[in-house]
């Protein structure tokens, strides 16, 4: 119908223009038949019947006739009848129905000009919008289909646009859009809720659209109503009708589009032009009143405190009260419904979006976070509705989540939950998308944590689904990598939620595309930074969220997917690395992330159903091919999988793990016993009893509580559950530790203990938050009988890769849990067995692991070992022909620990090893392994041949050069050629020779016996030591100088484990001892390197005497960060193990460590060469000392002055040097830190013989302890030099480790091989320079220049130039660990090792624990001390003591700065000056900071 103009007077006067009513043909025979009345006089009125059946007959007639046969004439009477006030206000809605409907087709005959008046198309009009649109709800109604014929017939004919024509017409067009969007949504009134036809929603649409379309300016109101059906997606405004006004979930929201929803979406569209104007300008109207809301508010009163927020987050600047709270919710509901907006109808906010561009850059904070949510949601084709529900990813799914192909797009239940751009945004809004992305470094924190979750949001739905191009996507992950790593907890902690929202396949192609783990900077090895980050909330996000990730991985990794290895892989390695950071809460998250998603105890989830005859029988899974899979066998394969891939440190700390649960199951069998006596029923012995068990028992809740996080809190938990005293609990805790248990026995029992606790009466339910960890930390769920039997199968067939792995770990089993290796022993031997070499044939490489499994059960268990003659001729071929030659070693140590006859076979083994031996012979390299091997645990069957032994080693290998120097080799080599292996296992003979000695009871003899073996050996090693290496006497035939490097530290470390007896480690000297310390400054880092790892492994297990600790600290100027970093930190955790125990020996170490110094090759008392001094001093204050035990060092540093040296006593003045030097830097060390520096007021520490011996008198002593033997030049700049070490570094750790590896140490150039060597002529000013500058800096004391032209090195200055990479000695096991298991089973008449009831720390090489009662100390020759006469002593230090504190006004503090208050809070490592009697008798269970001390790399504080 053509568009009708304003009507001047009547409808009937309405014309369009260039119409002529004499244009219109009327032919009478057109004219309207019906000639009934329809109107009545007053008080006759027609009856309903007889009136509708008119109205129908009516009706027919005008349907019948076409618009262009219409007869005016006899229609408009009729049309003004229908029109009486009569019909349209009838009280039968029949009648009014029927009227309408007749009306219309009126309208569609008489168009374009209607035959009404204005104020009879209102009441026309008003009929339709208040009757018949309501109507339309109620399918059901009698009169529908004529309401929708009048809908159909206005939509039609375009008849609706009448209603813009009648004056004051908005109210009605605003009810018109109200009732048809409330038909629409089911919000009518007399609605129930029942499905309208698609004709409904299509001719409402219709209609409503040629209204916003004809209208010239929409009514008030009317956008609004429109702008409200796309909040129906929002689920916010779908609870403003609930009852609690709460958001509600997306499944509270209709899964399909509401239809009043898809016709707002269909008017906008349809008049896209006109209502992106209204809509702009309804946008402008809100969000120009939140800015003027902002720019009036009034400034509001600060108090004296300042919040967190006030003071780091600016987003308060400018301190404006916030907008009035309803204010506020309309600028929200804008925002969202903009986001709404863009996915329907784009076309309509166009107006709007450089509104949203300057909202982005606003100066508010609050509008610029919402700027922020909207545009990101935009982008990312986000409704209000919200983003979709976050993947889950489940770690314990089986078949794994990461199998499922990822090529069909994701699926959602809800359309609106559907990420759906209707473009790229970038492409359409360029301008607006460059300035969110440009608020990724915005100055405040919650805009940047917006951010974060915005753009994850982006690269999750890939724009919307749109797709981002590559520079697009890489600049996201680079944002978003930055922001993982920003300053500010709340923004690392958006960005890695922002990641938990992934998908596992999004993770794996888009994270994994930006870099893997490894991969510096990447996304996710950002992500594994934050597993050690200072706030617990961030590591609890991060660590969970990768242990999510791998436990999905592992299923694919599994299968062989080298992508998914090496994207996601080292993940497992990060996560058990965090255990090094010694912290109790990382600890704790770490077991719950390994048993929750790295091994599941759920996994894998098939169930057993019982069959007919009661066994149970496996459910068939679709991935096996019908066949039933075998869970242990499925989880066995999953243990596998993380252990192969675990880094060096890593797997250390997984394996710890293990070897800790015995010794917590031992912990926790005394806690049950002692609550069983303290809450069980009586016993006879009560009384007595009670006590004990009241003592034990604190003592074991004291050790478990120091497990947990928060330690009061898990003592008042254990406590509870004594009390409680459940015996069914009690049993179900002994079923999850008992090697016993199979698998499923231990999860069983987890789940009803659980079950238990939560249906306790008692309130019980809290105390599973301490009791579950502790259970889960002693199950036996890695140990587990039920994996043995398929690890052993893998181990022989090495399916996908994992033999080497199963090796290994049934070597820990067998270590570690040998009751539950025990019943698969046979089988082992069974598989050994067969595989046993020949002269001409070898065994398979995998052999040498599982034989020292075998040896390691057998020295514990010899008579589980099996006995027939078969198994042990098969070991006998492993010693004579066993490659590689370790295979050989561990061949002779079955056979001596578990054969009758053993006698037989040594003789055997040794006389094929010694027949004909020369090198290059028969497999000489396993006869050599073998002597080695006899010689230890074989020591009194082998003396005989003790010549021809010794013939073998010193004359036929040692004593001969094979490899000969050549100056285009390099100073290290990791390859080991047969030369070099077989002048290692000649060592190794000659120091089990003296090591397996077997003595006399009586100790003079044995220490005759000892010294007639020990004084050759010591000598060779030393000899060794001295000549760097070289043992070739022909100066024309030298040895190779990576054969030096080699032999250098296998001498050193042979040294060591001769220390480690205390009968032969009086042999050491002192004058040999400061020689084996220069190794810790060998040029070579392999060598450095492996010396420390082996101190700190003997150190740590606390075999060593205490004097070793001196060494370590000469590392202060290692120049490899790796070796620095790990020797630091483990110092600083044995320092703090031994303050936890009340033990001073790291402070009594001071004195040989400063005896080191003195004997320095580099020692100088000049000025200039103190310096380097001075940080070694340094090195050791940072990592022992505390304000507590400052005293007692400067103490041991005075004792210095009142003895002379031992070793060489023309050496004494250094002495006194290093004394003085020491004094002065703990006096600057102490004003640095603020201390108060108190006089010793403990016993007079005495001081070790044999490096230190008694002055000549009394006069001397006055002398020396009067006299300052530091230059006066020095002291001035020493303040400044402490400082300067103290100073931390301005970059991040991380940078440096990976920044100062190829950084020149101290003169080095770059030498022919890649050796790095000292210039002859180079001097040190530039050394002095850069170690006053950070306490970080890679320096060394240098020695004068090297004589003869040769290089110096970069540590000692000595003739060893520095090398290449990281050292593994040749033999893979410790022999000196055999040796203590041969010299237990001497003692014990089975055989059997007696298990150690000290628990076991959380370092792979656990130190013993502080027991109740102390044991009494060996006499030692480090027990020994100088005896000084007391009197002279005691004089010389109350008169040095009075020199240094007189004229400062102090009466016992030593100083130089202001008295401080002695009540300041000491650091951790304090307690050992405070020990009490009480924490005596405490037992330390395994502390998280006991022994894990090797720092990871790039490790945060």
């Amino acid at each position: 119908m053509p568009r009708a103009r304003k009507r001047p007077a009547s409808p009937e006067e309405v014309r369009i223009e260039g119409h002529d009513p004499d244009d219109v043909m009327e032919d009478p025979a057109n004219a309207l038949k019906f000639d009934e009345p329809l109107t009545w006089r007053a008080g006759r009125p027609i009856a309903v019947a007889d009136l509708l059946r008119r109205m129908k007959a009516l009706y027919e007639e005008l349907q019948g006739t076409e618009q262009g046969d219409a007869h005016r004439e006899t229609l408009v009477p009729k049309a003004q009848e229908l029109a009486n006030v009569q019909l349209l206000a009838h009280k039968d809605k029949g009648v009014k129905a029927w009227t309408l409907l007749c009306i219309v087709e009126m309208f569609r005959l008489l168009a374009p000009d209607a035959p009404y008046k204005g104020g009879q198309l209102k009441q026309i009009f008003e009929l339709f919008v208040s009757t018949v649109v309501p109507a339309l709800a109620s399918p059901s109604d009698p009169y529908n289909q004529q309401y929708l014929l009048i809908l159909t017939s206005l939509t039609t004919v375009k008849s609706i646009i009448l209603l813009t024509d009648i004056p004051g017409s908005d109210g009605l067009i605003l009810n018109l859009f109200t009732n048809c969007f409330d038909v629409m949504s089911g919000n009518a009134k007399g609605s129930h809720g029942e499905q309208l036809g698609k004709n409904v929603e299509f001719h409402m649409t219709n209609m409503l659209g040629t209204l916003v379309d004809e209208c010239q300016e929409l009514p008030t109101g009317v956008v609004d109503i429109i702008l409200a059906q796309f909040l129906r997606a929002d689920p916010h405004t779908l609870s403003m009708g609930s009852k609690k006004g709460v958001a509600q979930p997306p499944s509270f929201m209709s899964r399909e589009v509401s239809p009043a929803y898809n016709m707002a979406r269909s008017v906008c569209n349809t008049a896209a032009d006109k209502m992106s104007r209204v809509i702009g300008h309804y946008f402008s109207s809100v969000l120009i009143d939140a800015s003027e809301t902002f720019a009036t508010a009034k400034p509001k009163p600060r108090g004296k405190k300042r919040t967190h927020d006030e003071s780091e987050d600016e987003s308060d600047d400018g301190l404006l009260t916030p907008p009035a709270e309803e204010d506020w919710r309309e600028v929200e509901k804008a925002h969202r419904l903009l986001r709404e907006l863009w996915r329907s109808s784009p076309d309509v906010i166009s107006n709007i979006i450089p509104q949203m561009e300057a909202e982005v850059a606003a100066e508010n904070a609050q509008l610029r976070i919402m700027a922020v949510q909207t545009v990101g949601d935009m982008v990312a084709g986000i409704g209000a509705a919200g983003p979709p529900p976050p993947a889950v990813m489940d770690p314990a799914a089986y078949p794994s989540q990461s199998l499922e192909t990822s090529s069909r797009p994701p699926q959602y239940d809800n359309v609106l939950l559907a990420p759906a751009a209707p473009h790229a945004f970038s492409s359409v809004y360029p301008a607006a998308y460059r300035g969110f992305v440009d608020r990724h470094r915005d100055k405040n924190v919650q805009v940047r944590s917006a951010w974060a979750v915005a753009a994850g949001l982006i690269v999750e739905t890939a724009g919307g689904g749109k797709g981002l191009d590559a520079d697009q996507e890489t600049q996201l992950l680079r944002y978003l990598a930055d922001l993982l790593a920003d300053t500010d907890e709340r923004v690392r902690l958006a960005a890695v939620q922002a990641v938990a929202r992934f998908d596992f396949h999004t993770i794996v192609q888009k994270l994994g595309n930006n870099g893997g783990v490894e991969t510096s900077g990447s996304v996710l090895s950002t992500l594994c930074d934050r597993i050690k980050d200072r706030k617990h909330s961030v590591r609890i996000a991060a660590m969970e969220l990768l242990g999510r990730i791998w436990g999905v991985a592992a299923g694919s990794i599994a299968e062989g997917s080298e992508r998914m290895r090496t994207v996601l892989g080292p993940i497992p390695t990060k996560i058990l690395d965090a255990m090094y950071v010694n912290d109790r809460e990382i600890s704790a998250l770490v077991y719950q992330v390994l048993f929750y998603s790295l091994l599941p105890i759920s996994y894998p989830p098939i169930k057993s159903k019982q069959a007919v005859n009661g066994e149970a029988q496996r459910v068939a899974d679709s991935q096996d091919g019908g066949n039933d899979p075998d869970p242990d066998a499925i989880r066995a394969e999953r243990i596998l999988v993380l252990a192969r891939d675990l880094g060096e440190k890593a797997k250390k700390v997984f394996f710890a793990m293990q070897q800790q649960q015995s010794g917590k199951a031992k912990y926790m069998e005394q806690y049950l016993k002692a609550s069983d006596v303290l809450y069980g029923a009586a016993t006879e012995d009560k009384e007595t009893d009670e006590k004990t068990s009241k003592k034990e028992l604190e003592t074991m809740i004291a050790a478990f509580s120091r497990m947990m996080p928060d330690t009061v809190l898990a003592a008042d938990h254990l406590k509870k559950f004594a009390k409680f005293h459940d015996r069914r609990s009690f049993q179900l805790i002994r079923f999850c530790y008992s090697p016993d248990s199979d698998y499923r026995k231990v999860v069983k029992a987890m789940k009803e203990l659980t079950k238990r606790m939560e249906e306790a009466s008692s309130g019980m339910l809290p105390v599973l938050d301490t009791l579950l960890p502790i259970v889960r930390s002693l199950s036996v769920l890695v140990n587990n009988r039920s994996h043995v039997p398929a690890i052993m199968a893998i181990s022989q067939t090495d399916d996908k890769g994992l033999g080497t792995a199963a090796h290994e770990v049934l070597k820990e089993i067998s270590s570690n849990a040998p009751e539950v290796f025990r019943v698969h022993m046979h089988e082992l031997c069974g598989n050994l067995r067969k595989q046993a070499p020949t002269a001409a044939a070898s065994n398979q490489p995998n052999a040498v692991i599982d034989l020292k499994t075998v040896a390691g059960f057998a020295t514990r268990f010899p008579k589980d070992v099996p006995q027939d003659r078969e198994f042990y001729k098969a070991m006998t071929s492993f010693a004579k022909y066993g490659t590689p030659p370790a295979a050989a070693k561990h061949a002779v140590t079955i056979i001596v620990a578990a054969a009758d006859k053993r006698e037989m076979y040594v003789k055997d083994i040794l006389s094929y090893a010694l027949t004909d031996f020369d090198f290059g012979a028969e497999c000489f390299l396993s006869r050599l392994a073998a002597i080695s091997q006899l010689r230890l645990v074989a020591n009194k069957e082998t003396e005989e041949y003790a010549d021809e032994i010794m013939n073998v080693a010193v004359g036929k290998i040692l004593g001969q050069t094979k490899t000969l120097d050549d100056e285009s080799e390099p100073l290290w080599k990791e390859e080991v050629d047969d030369d070099l292996c077989a002048k290692l296992w000649a060592l190794k003979i000659l120091v089990n020779g003296l090591r397996g000695l077997k003595t006399s009871t009586d100790p003079q003899e044995a220490a005759q016996e000892i010294s007639a073996v020990a004084g050759n050996v010591y000598k060779l090693l030393n000899t060794l030591i001295y000549k760097n290496g070289e043992l070739s006497r022909d100066p024309n035939a030298l040895t190779a100088k990576h054969h030096h490097a080699h032999l250098r530290l296998a001498a050193a470390n042979q040294l060591l484990k001769l220390s480690c007896n205390k009968s032969i480690d009086t042999h050491f000297r002192p004058g040999d001892f400061n020689s084996l310390a220069a190794i810790a400054q060998d040029p070579v880092p392999e060598v450095r390197s492996g010396f420390v790892k082996t101190l700190k492994k003997y150190l740590g297990q606390g075999r060593l005497p205490i004097r070793f600790y001196g060494i370590v600290f000469l590392y202060a100027f290692e120049p490899h960060p790796p070796i620095l970093v790990s020797t630091t930190t483990w110092l600083k955790a044995r320092a703090a193990l031994s303050a936890k125990a009340g033990d001073t020996a790291m402070e009594k170490v001071f004195s040989r460590f400063l005896s080191l110094l003195a004997h320095h090759q580099d020692f100088s008392p000049a000025a200039e060469d103190l310096k380097d001094f001075v940080e070694y001093i340094m090195f050791y204050l940072k990592t022992v000392a505390t304000e507590a035990n400052l005293p007692l060092i400067y103490h041991i540093a005075q004792r210095l002055k009142s003895v002379q040296d031992g070793i060489d006593s023309e050496k004494s003045e250094n002495l006194y040097v290093v004394s003085d030097l020491a004094e002065a830097v703990i006096r600057a060390f102490q004003d640095v830190h603020g201390w108060s520096l108190q006089l010793h007021s403990g016993a007079k520490v005495r001081l070790p013989v044999g490096i230190f011996a008694p002055l000549a008198g009394h006069a001397v002593a006055q002398e020396i302890a009067g006299r300052n033997y530091l230059p006066k030049e020095f002291a001035e700049d020493l303040e400044e030099m402490v400082r300067g070490s103290l100073r931390p570094s301005r970059k991040r750790k991380s940078e440096g480790l990976g920044k100062q590896g190829g950084k020149r140490v101290k003169g080095e150039v770059q030498a022919k091989g890649g050796a790095a060597v000292e210039g002859k002529k180079k001097r040190k000013l530039d050394v002095r320079k850069a170690a006053g500058k950070s306490a970080k800096a890679v320096k060394t004391p240098r020695k004068k220049s090297a004589e003869g032209g040769e290089e110096s090195s970069v540590m000692r200055k000595s003739s060893r130039p520095s090398g290449a990479r990281n050292y593994a000695e040749q033999d893979d096991s410790e022999d000196d660990e055999e040796m203590e298991e041969w010299d237990r089973d001497s003692e014990d008449g089975d055989g059997e090792k007696v298990d150690s009831s000290t628990p076991p720390t959380s370092d792979p090489t656990p130190a013993p624990m502080p027991v109740e009662e102390k044991p009494a100390k060996e006499p030692d020759v480090e027990d020994e001390e100088v005896e000084v006469e007391e009197e002279e002593v005691v004089e010389v230090e109350e008169k040095r003591a009075e020199k240094k504190t007189s004229g400062k006004g102090k009466t016992q503090a030593v100083g130089k700065g202001k008295a401080k208050a002695t009540a300041r809070k000491a650091p951790t490592r304090s307690t050992r000056a405070t020990k009490s009697k009480k924490e005596k008798d405490v037992l330390d269970f395994p502390s998280d900071s006991e022994d894990l001390s090797g720092a990871p790399e790039g490790m945060e504080a």
